[in-house]
């Protein structure tokens, strides 16, 4: 493979590693993408004579002002987010001169082309596959820079060919491990200016199965399918609580029922409960959540009910609003610290919980029409009951015999709740959380319907949880004075532990996951708290400080930095070893390399780059009697080096003998 040939391919893989960088941050319009994939693979294999090479470019021209012209109606007209549109025009730039014949020196536009195409994906939320693609983009831009040199020097002194190995190549590809080092320890050591990374063109999910702003009951005729879109990322730094499958991930509260649908009421006085309620009067100790949420149409904190404290760790503000409910305000997605108590107060406590402080009746026993059954059942479940709790269970108790079902009713008749309390008698989440809040407010105990998550899926690798839109609940929250609202899930499993639909690509996925968990978490979100932990856990692991061997945290950052120090090592060790064995060059290139010493000790101005031709002729001119065993050295030299022959012992004796010639005759014409 010739040189040029051999730099316009790594050229063009730079576009492609930026084509799939910018990919894992923003996406692309279809076309364009399609358009520029197409022609950088169509140019690795084909590259067009100089003739066709300048049709191309009237070509290609025209449709470039289109795109500049889009541009700026997107600046000036539109106002929208205007990278895309600059972007496509770099594709096209790009597939432009990738498709210019070998003799076009375009070298440096390639390469400033796919770098800004790695910029522009920096101004998104890049991912794990910005990181592979970054990593391959450095790689080949360091082979490249060196092809590229070599290929304008020997085309500067008119060779024609110059055969690199696959060591070279291997060798200086090795070169860019000490860039991404350096790099990394710059970004690591450098004062930080920001808070996270928020970017730009978030995808916010907002299909999630279960969870909006209204729940309805109305669905009917199909089946709710599973979704494994992973919604939050919940680590716990004291350790992982009991029955961590069965935690429910309390999101939003409704308390208006018209029959099909839920939603929440406008002017709604507070309802909820002090914070000193939960923290003095709930059992169990204070979990701590560290919760990473996706963005959602619908702007809720999730967190384990009752919570009692929520610090955001980026740009956006907790808010707790009348209902008791955490929100936020801010553009970037939620990452923020929950305390939440994780048990119930005592049974005994909660049968005496009967009078005190009440939220509005007029919203929390609200009910519609309902069927004169629903109202018979209600007084049935709880006659003779005295307390409240006692009447909430026995209701909760009647949906043991009940059964769970994904599978929406066939018509909308069916789709009801009498049809489901009297008929059915199976159905999904929300059926159980609306019936159970529909009996308990006949019973004239304030309730409410709550939606959230229940349990999810621990991703070993990550070390968190990974909580999907399989896992989106309803349940039901009941009022006890004194104590606030308390939880109560009337669906099959409910209380006992979540459980959720797996694919046979879940194990990848989250590994796949953790990856780009701990990629959002120590690299885009990486900010003066997390550089200043950094620093902290590597001064005590200096100072071998006991106090902190019990610490887990502190424990996995050590191993961190224990494998850091590693990697130090090895790109030390290989660089050492690179350095010695480029050093150790062959005894006739020795003999060569002194020849070239001795022209200049005897004031030949000799400059690197000559080539032998050009030493030999220089040799003649100042001593033409060194001209022979200069010629003879570097003939054998060009053998062995080029030639792939090899120097024995006899050549090495005759070229040492002709480099003590030329050098005797060199010195004498001095």
């Amino acid at each position: 493979m010739s040189l040029r040939l051999l730099h316009r391919r790594l050229a063009i893989l730079m576009g492609l590693t930026g084509l799939v960088a910018f990919a894992a941050g923003a996406g692309f319009e279809p076309l364009s993408a399609l358009l520029a994939d197409v022609a950088l693979t169509v140019a690795l294999f084909w590259q067009p004579e100089p003739e066709l090479s300048r049709k191309l470019e009237r070509a290609w021209l025209p449709l470039a002002t289109l795109l500049v012209l889009r541009a700026l109606y997107h600046v000036f007209v539109v106002q929208g987010d205007v990278v895309i549109p600059v972007v496509d025009l770099l594709l096209l730039l790009m597939a432009a001169e990738a498709l210019r014949s070998l003799d076009a020196p375009n070298d440096v536009r390639l390469y400033a082309l796919s770098f800004a195409l790695v910029l522009a994906s920096t101004a998104y939320r890049p991912g794990i596959v910005f990181l592979v693609a970054f990593v391959g983009f450095v790689v080949l831009a360091t082979v490249a820079l060196m092809v590229g040199h070599l290929r304008r020097q020997a085309e500067r002194h008119l060779i024609r060919e110059v055969p690199l190995g696959s060591t070279l190549l291997g060798t200086t590809g090795l070169l860019s491990v000490g860039v991404l080092l350096v790099s990394a320890v710059v970004f690591l050591t450098f004062p930080r200016v920001s808070q996270g990374w928020s970017g730009r063109g978030e995808t916010l999910a907002t299909s999630i199965a279960g969870f909006s702003d209204q729940v309805s009951i109305g669905e009917h005729g199909s089946r709710i399918y599973g979704n494994p879109q992973i919604v939050l990322r919940v680590e716990f730094p004291d350790g992982i609580p009991e029955n961590v499958f069965g935690l429910h991930w309390r999101g939003r509260s409704y308390d208006h029922f018209d029959g099909i649908r839920w939603s929440r009421s406008d002017n709604l006085p507070p309802s909820s409960a002090p914070t000193r309620w939960y923290r003095n009067r709930w059992e169990g100790p204070v979990v701590e959540q560290k919760i990473y949420g996706a963005p959602l149409d619908v702007r809720v904190l999730f967190a384990l009910h009752p919570a009692l404290d929520i610090d955001a760790d980026n740009g956006i503000q907790p808010l707790f609003d009348n209902a008791g409910d955490f929100v936020y305000w801010g553009s970037a997605a939620p990452a923020y610290t929950a305390e939440s108590r994780t048990q119930r107060p005592p049974v005994d406590s909660l049968r005496q919980a009967d009078s005190g402080f009440q939220p509005s009746s007029r919203h929390f026993l609200q009910l519609p029409e309902i069927d004169p059954r629903i109202q018979a059942l209600a007084d049935s479940l709880t006659d003779g009951l005295e307390t409240r709790y006692d009447r909430t269970v026995a209701i909760l108790e009647y949906f043991d015999d009940f059964g769970y079902t994904l599978e929406l009713p066939a018509t909308a008749q069916q789709a009801t709740l009498p049809a489901f309390l009297f008929q059915r008698r199976e159905g999904h989440c929300e059926y159980f959380s609306t019936a159970m809040v529909v009996l308990l407010r006949a019973a004239g105990i304030e309730s409410r319907n709550v939606n959230g998550f229940l349990g999810g899926q621990w991703s070993q690798f990550g070390d968190y949880l990974a909580v999907t839109q399989n896992e989106a609940h309803s349940w039901v929250e009941v009022w006890f004075p004194g104590y606030g609202w308390v939880s109560f899930d009337p669906t099959p499993g409910g209380e006992g532990g979540g459980s959720a639909e797996t694919a046979w690509f879940w194990p990848g996925r989250i590994l796949f996951d953790g990856l780009q968990h701990r990629w959002s978490k120590w690299v885009l979100d990486y900010s003066q708290e997390e550089q200043a932990g950094i620093f902290g856990e590597w001064s005590g692991f200096l100072q071998d400080d006991p106090s902190a061997s019990g610490d887990a945290t502190a424990s996995d950052t050590s191993l961190g930095l224990w494998g850091l120090l590693a990697v130090l090592v090895a790109a030390v060790g290989g660089t050492w070893w690179v350095v010695r064995n480029r050093t150790a060059q062959p005894p006739a290139t020795r003999i060569y390399l002194q020849l070239r010493r001795a022209c200049r000790t005897a004031d030949l101005p000799v400059g690197p780059s000559w080539t032998p031709g050009a030493l030999v002729d220089a040799v003649a001119r100042a001593a033409p009697a060194a001209r022979d065993p200069a010629a003879r050295i570097v003939d054998a030299y060009l053998r062995t080096r080029y030639g792939g022959e090899i120097a024995d012992e006899v050549r090495l004796r005759s070229m040492r003998d002709d480099l003590g010639r030329a050098r005797t005759h060199l010195r004498s014409s001095a």
